[in-house]
Formats: structure tokens, C-alpha cells, sequence
């Protein structure tokens, strides 16, 4: 279950940016480029100990597409081999959107978790302003909806992209920003403040000069209500997640950065050793 709330946590919390019309981000602009890969580990704390217990990794290509240019994104969790007796967990996230204005077409998650699967297929129709949701899960079996959406709401991998390219130089300390997004085939918001900035230094000891925000889980599927999280990104143009860090019932959880492959940007938030 940590590993679950923190493959979601680190999609979610990558929205804490500032929530403004899609329409104002144009092409150009993205904090991310073509082939960038963040690679986290996820560490649970259970008393004084602290194991790493699994893998977290978000991927971006860009394609043709069948009719149009697409950003192809795609988030992977898994637990770590030696863990998968007590909690086998192999996730996958991916969705398709349009490279312009950043709106999802399709978002897929296929999860299996502790012998449960998850299968969900949304699909996005601005025209008519409906959300056309497939799922099939464990127990349940599948079940069909239709949702209308409200404005601005995206899926939480298309969100994660979109924000990170967005500006917040105008947020000041304490600000609470709220997102709407579609997850468990419901639209929540998800409240966010801005707490200013801090360094931090990952297990490998590495320092980034970052900016950190907290957000109160609202109850849901995945979350129980009064749960916080708080997260760290870098204080430069790339707004990659360095930390995060979040209660949970027993113990705690923390996801670090471990590595990156082609960001888009200098990392100017890198402080180097003395």
C-alpha cells in the first residue's frame, strides 16, 4: 500500500505548481524535453528503520501521432524483487496529449498490486465536454461512465508535464493554490501551499537549492483524509521533484530522485560541494 500512495503522490504533487488556462502555456515553453527520464526511489519507514522498498520512473517522447504531433508520458512503479513475497506491485501510467495546449486524448493505468488489478481507460471529449471512463478491477468486474468535465481538468500525467512548465515567481508564502484533476473516474481538488524555499540533500548527498509546498489529501480510494505530503523541486527552469515525503498509517514514506536522463535545462539549482 506505501508503495501505491507513493507512485500517486509523486504524480499529484508534480500539479503543485499554479493552476491557470491550459491556454496559456504555448509550445516552447515546457520545463521538459524529448527523451527526459526521473528515476525516484521509494523508502518506508517502520519505527527507526528505513528500507527501500521500490522504484518509481516518469518517461516523455514525443511522436507523429496518427493525425497530429503527441507527447507520449509514461510513469512505471514497481516493488523491489526482494519484496515481492509480501507485496508484489507492477504499475504502469500512460497517456497521449496534444502537444499544443497540452490536453490529454487518452490516459491508461494498469496496476497490479498485492494480487489486485486495476485497468482504467478515460477518454477525453473537449468537444462535447464528457469523459468516457472504462474499468475493470478485481471483484468488481468492469464498469462503464460518462462524466462531464469541468474546466481545465486533466489526467495527473498530463498535469505533471503541463504545470512544470507553468511560472509561480508571483506565489507568495502560504499561498494556496486548488487543481482539478480525474483520478478513481472521479474530478477532485487537490489543495496546495506554497511553503517557499529550502535546500536539500538527496541519500547520495547531492544538494538542490528547491522550492517546497504541502498538500491535505482529501479521502478517497487511494487516501485517507488529513494525510500530508510535502514535496521539494528544483528552484530552477526544469522543476524536477527532488523529495517527498508523506505519512501514512504505519510509518511514513519518503521518494528521492536517484537519477536523470536528458532535462531540458542547465540544472542551475545544483550546488556544488565546496
Amino acid at each position: 500500500m506505501f508503495l501505491k500512495k507513493a507512485i500517486i503522490l509523486l504524480v499529484l504533487i508534480m500539479l503543485s505548481f499554479v493552476a491557470v488556462s491550459q491556454n496559456d502555456l504555448t509550445i516552447g515553453k515546457e520545463a521538459f524535453g524529448d527523451g527526459e527520464k526521473l528515476n525516484y526511489t521509494v523508502s518506508y519507514n517502520w519505527g527507526f528503520v528505513w528500507i527501500d522498498a521500490g522504484v518509481v520512473d516518469f518517461f516523455a517522447r514525443k511522436s507523429s501521432g496518427t493525425t497530429y504531433p503527441v507527447w507520449n508520458f509514461i510513469s512505471t512503479g514497481s516493488s523491489l524483487k526482494r519484496f515481492d513475497w509480501l507485496y508484489k506491485v507492477r504499475d504502469t501510467f500512460e497517456v497521449q496529449s496534444t502537444t499544443d495546449v497540452f490536453r490529454p486524448d487518452v490516459f491508461k493505468r494498469n496496476t497490479t498490486e498485492g494480487g489486485h488489478e486495476v485497468y482504467n481507460l478515460y477518454q477525453f471529449d473537449y468537444e462535447n465536454k464528457k469523459g468516457y471512463l472504462y474499468t475493470k478491477e478485481t471483484d468488481k468486474g468492469i464498469k462503464f461512465d460518462t462524466i462531464d468535465l469541468k474546466k481545465h481538468v486533466t489526467d495527473v500525467l498530463t498535469a505533471t508535464y503541463l504545470t512544470r512548465s507553468l511560472q509561480f515567481d508571483e506565489l507568495q508564502l502560504k499561498d494556496t493554490l486548488t487543481i482539478p484533476m480525474l483520478i478513481d473516474s472521479k474530478i477532485i481538488d487537490l489543495p496546495i501551499v506554497y511553503l517557499g524555499a529550502e535546500i536539500i540533500e538527496t541519500p547520495s548527498g547531492v544538494k538542490f537549492s528547491c522550492i517546497k509546498f504541502s498538500a491535505l489529501l482529501q479521502k478517497g480510494t487511494m487516501f485517507n483524509a488529513g494525510e500530508n505530503i510535502f514535496v521539494w523541486v528544483t528552484n530552477d527552469s526544469n522543476k524536477i521533484p527532488v523529495l517527498i515525503e508523506a505519512g501514512i498509517k504505519v510509518g511514513s514514506i519518503k521518494v528521492h530522485l536517484t537519477s536523470f536522463e536528458n532535462v531540458r535545462h542547465p540544472l542551475t539549482s545544483f550546488i556544488q560541494k565546496q
